[in-house]
């Protein structure tokens, strides 16, 4: 089964995956707040946090590799600027202090949003796809600023 044949099976999958997602940041800055830095088998919260977020930029800029191959011309630019945003945040992961990575964190996020948004103005994503992964969007960043000041 393709992923479009799923999504027009159950429309709410993509969202509830999205929405699960989020699940981790939103832990690791509650766990945070309430004193917990520490995980067993992890290790640091807040390095738990800021791997999964590099994990979770990547994948995105996967999708974006993906929806260059499935659209080509409609989707210009995006095997150029997944690559950039992955390297870019590899390189990031390797070379600044973790508190500051988890801050940098929100730039690749809003670009992935921004170029996302383009695709829902070119018709290629939907509007309501769109809305969730704003909504997502903004509480990722939320949650790795509130990791981040208490790192």
């Amino acid at each position: 089964m393709t992923v479009t044949s799923a999504s027009k099976h159950s429309p709410a999958l993509p969202h509830l995956l999205m929405f699960a997602g989020v699940l981790p940041f939103l832990a690791g800055a509650v766990l945070l707040l309430a004193g917990v830095s520490s995980l067993p088998v992890l290790g640091l919260t807040s390095s738990a946090v800021a791997s999964y977020g590099l994990v979770i930029v990547i994948f995105l800029t996967g999708i974006h590799w993906g929806q260059q191959l499935s659209l080509g011309k409609a989707a210009s630019g995006l095997f150029i600027f997944s690559n950039v945003i992955a390297v870019m945040v590899w390189l990031a992961w390797l070379l600044i202090p973790q508190r500051y990575f988890l801050v940098f964190l929100v730039l690749p996020f809003t670009a992935i949003l921004a170029v996302d948004r383009k695709l829902m103005n070119t018709g290629v994503l939907a509007r309501a796809y769109l809305r969730s992964r704003a909504a997502i969007t903004l509480l990722v960043i939320f949650c790795l600023l509130v990791t981040a000041s208490l790192s």
